[in-house]
């Protein structure tokens, strides 16, 4: 069953990979390349079992699991050998189901139906793991045990997952991953999907992904690149340049691939005492030498033996006297908590209730009360939160620090929780920060006399606008048009500059005195501005057309300006005689205001996406403030440590300060105030600063503009333009084109309907229109609530009024 190999040869380690309807071998340093087998297709899937010193593969065109262990199960999309319990299993795409059979061929079985897109299964005997990926609108890593009871999804990840592999070894699994702008990195985590790392690994030119394998082995990982048609090799915990296994290029492209040694297939000195546990979850899975057998089952603490002594029940300690919790106690799967009423909380021991009293003395920061105790008071911290190590301040989802977390807190028990993010957006390794998928972000800055652009750290200073004939404090940047907006207080205009070709264009030349805050509606495809001297704040389209004045009454000196186009709000700051943060929908009306006490001048403001929060400074007072979107929990970020702030901006958990006293940026932790830096020392006068990312500006259609560069189908995805090709093509390596698959099978509808985005692409129809056929050619006709001619499109609203119809 299956292809031998030499054991001889398998006592030093070497790779097993397709390539040309063959099965090859190949040390680890590419020298003693031979053949193993012929005539197994172009498309396979394999693996081996060491013991048995044979390899097992599948055609994944016509279903068949060589040699004939099954052959009417076509859309084949994982392979896996269990060496230990002599198994096979693998997952069909197309009906989304996982399949296992005996290796000789045998008790053939589904055990999971109803996955979506399962592919790359792979198997850990000896903890009775099976791992797959998951495809679809959101793909993940899944886990079951090896008889498909409790599947679990590890971790979901915006990026499209390939070649997922296993390290049994540091007990990790391995995969690569492509962003939506065809950037690709190599993601692992533990067998729980804790503990994520991802290495930004650049994958030159993969034009079929599918087509990828990954396999580790000690300290490496080694991939089969199909484009340049060589085996490469990284280190899996740093990444780095990757190594060349074979410096000759092979003929064909290498297909899937596996590192054939004992360490790769371990097997256990004693499996367990009890064949049926499973240690992982506490659960018996009832498997002992085959799934025919009777397991005897022993349960982890917390769990005891069913009656019939065939799985593992969750023991409710709460039903019983020694629990040891004074006044209240919640039964959790596995283990329990104590509680108590209200005013009432827990004692450092987490088990005694002690009432809540009033706080003397020096216990100054405690918030929540405090609690008497033999050693003095100590503070109070509220459920979901435990006090930290001063004895003073709390830590949890329920403080301020929410846990540590970047962006989301989950409580498992009332004093432990774990850290998650937001779409788009990765656990860190260290479990608590969020990092954005993509490409690297960066910054672009006003700095009066130019506009930069400068990596978040400071370094690659580029000048991206020279010779602005003006002053210039404000800027924005729309991510739809790739274009940089910016006001000049001293040529009294709004400019505009396409970051692709660096055209620039005069939007507003007239009615305008000081514009000193500038703001993008990414969405609604408008811009605003406050005009200092005019006492204003105005609004018109992107392309500086049907300027209208939004808010007016009760503004004095309006200068920091910010827009929220998924909540439909406006913000500035005044800095007149009675300084103020206001908030109003984007039409000036429902005015609200954000802060009015303890202000001099209110400058800069941003938000805060991720967190629905506003960052605000004060010029005169050296002062970071923040506050929810409708002013509550307002809080100081940093007071005298800044000099002269003017702006501000905030991704991920950096918030970047513009500070005019010292002609310099700095950077602070958004929440904490903590590791405050110096990022750059050597600008003129820096004002307004905005990120660039495509999870800066949520919402934002990218396909809207140009059709996202792509030449057929665009999906906006978190910013991002994904760019799929209509049947019968193929995306081509630019990640944009679409080629013919085969030239004789496409018809004459593809063709034409091909022909037709590509005329529709260079039309270059306005964001707010669509290109429809017209009398058998394609014409930009606007949408629905927008006139014009196509290329030119305004809300009618905005142009009746213009017309002063209303």
């Amino acid at each position: 069953m299956g292809v031998m190999f030499d054991s001889v040869e398998a006592s030093q380690p070497f790779l097993i990979f397709g390539h040309g309807k063959a099965i090859h071998r190949m040390g680890l340093d590419g020298k003693h390349h031979r053949r193993l087998v012929t005539g197994v297709g172009s498309s396979i899937l394999l693996d081996f079992h060491f013991k048995e010193e044979r390899v097992y593969w599948a055609d994944k065109r016509n279903g068949v699991i060589y040699k004939k262990l099954h052959s009417f199960d076509k859309h084949i999309s994982g392979l896996a050998v269990d060496w230990i319990w002599n198994n096979v299993y693998w997952t069909n795409g197309e009906k989304g189901e996982i399949k296992r059979m005996d290796t000789n061929g045998k008790n053939q079985g589904t055990l999971l139906r109803h996955l979506t897109l399962p592919s790359s299964i792979n198997v850990d005997p000896i903890n009775r793991f099976l791992f797959w990926l998951s495809g679809g609108t959101t793909p993940s890593i899944q886990r079951s045990d090896v008889t498909g009871q409790m599947k679990i999804t590890l971790i979901k990840i915006a990026e499209h997952l390939h070649a997922l592999s296993i390290d049994r070894e540091d007990k990790r699994l391995f995969w690569v991953q492509f962003g939506l702008q065809g950037e690709s990195a190599i993601g692992s985590c533990d067998y729980n999907g804790n503990v994520l790392h991802i290495m930004d690994q650049p994958l030159r030119n993969i034009k079929i992904p599918q087509s990828l394998g990954i396999s580790v082995f000690l300290e490496r990982l080694y991939y089969s690149d199909a484009a340049s048609r060589v085996i490469k090799t990284v280190n899996k915990y740093t990444g780095g340049e990757p190594l060349d296994v074979n410096t000759k290029q092979m003929s064909k492209p290498p297909v899937d691939i596996k590192v054939v040694h004992p360490l790769n297939q371990p097997v256990a000195d004693s499996l367990s005492p009890f064949p049926g546990c499973d240690e992982q979850s506490g659960n018996c899975v009832n498997v002992c030498s085959s799934l025919a057998e009777q397991g005897v089952c022993q349960c982890s603490e917390g769990f005891a033996l069913s009656k019939h002594g065939t799985y593992c029940e969750d023991v409710n300690e709460c039903s019983h006297w020694n629990h040891g919790c004074s006044l209240g106690c919640e039964n959790i799967p596995g283990s329990y908590f104590c509680t108590c009423p209200k005013g009432y909380a827990l004692l450092s021991d987490r088990k005694t209730c002690r009432e809540i009293i009033p706080c003397e003395g020096n216990m100054t920061k405690c918030g929540h009360g405090c609690l008497a105790t033999e050693n003095g008071s100590v503070c109070v911290c509220p459920e979901g939160s435990i006090l930290q190590e001063d004895g003073q301040v709390c830590t949890g989802c329920s403080s301020t620090d929410r846990g540590g977390c970047s962006q989301l807190c989950t409580l498992v028990t009332p004093s432990r929780w774990q850290c998650d993010c937001q779409p788009g957006y990765q656990l860190h390794q260290d479990g608590k920060r969020c990092i954005a998928s993509g490409p690297p972000p960066y910054l672009l800055v006003a700095n009066l006399v130019d506009v930069r652009r400068i990596n978040p750290d400071g370094t690659g200073d580029q000048t991206l606008v020279e010779e602005p004939k003006g002053t210039i404090l404000a800027l924005d940047y729309d991510p739809v048009l790739n274009s940089v907006y910016f006001a000049s207080t001293s040529q009294k205009t709004i400019e505009r500059v396409d970051l692709n070709n660096r055209l620039r264009d005069v939007l507003v030349s007239d009615g305008l005195d000081s514009p000193e805050g500038l703001a993008v509606d990414w969405v609604h495809r408008k811009m605003y501005w406050t005009d200092k001297s005019r006492s204003t704040v105005d609004w018109s389209t992107l392309v500086g057309l049907y300027k209208e004045t939004v808010v007016s009454k009760g503004l004095e000196k309006p200068r920091g300006i910010a827009v929220h186009p998924l909540a439909k709000k406006l913000f500035w700051t005044d800095i007149g005689s009675q300084p103020v943060v206001e908030r109003a929908s984007l039409e000036g009306s429902e005015r609200t205001i954000i802060a009015s006490t303890n202000l001099v001048s209110p400058t800069g403001l941003t938000i805060d996406f991720t967190e629905d929060r506003l960052f605000w400074c004060d010029q005169r007072r050296g002062l970071i403030e923040t506050a929810a979107l409708d002013g509550s929990d307002r809080r100081v970020l940093l007071e005298n440590q800044v000099g002269r702030p003017f702006d501000l901006a905030v991704f991920e958990d950096r918030l970047w300060i513009s500070d005019q006293e010292h002609q310099q940026l700095r950077s602070v932790h958004k929440r904490t105030g903590k590791k405050l830096q110096r990022i750059h020392g050597s600008m003129v006068q820096p004002a307004s600063i905005v990120v660039v990312h495509p999870l800066a500006k949520p919402g934002a259609n990218v396909c809207l503009h140009l059709n996202g560069g792509c030449a057929q189908v665009c999906e906006n995805k978190l910013g991002f333009a994904h760019c799929p090709c209509l049947p019968n093509y193929i995306l081509s390596a630019d990640g944009k084109s679409c080629l013919p698959a085969d030239a004789s099978t496409g018809t004459t509808g593809d063709v034409c309907y091909f022909r037709y985005q590509n005329e529709c692409y260079s039309l270059r129809c306005d964001v707010n229109a669509q290109c429809l056929l017209n009398a058998g050619k394609p014409k930009c006709l606007c949408l629905e609530g927008f006139t014009g001619d196509g290329q030119l499109c305004v809300g009618e609203y905005s142009f009746y009024c213009a017309m002063n119809v209303l």
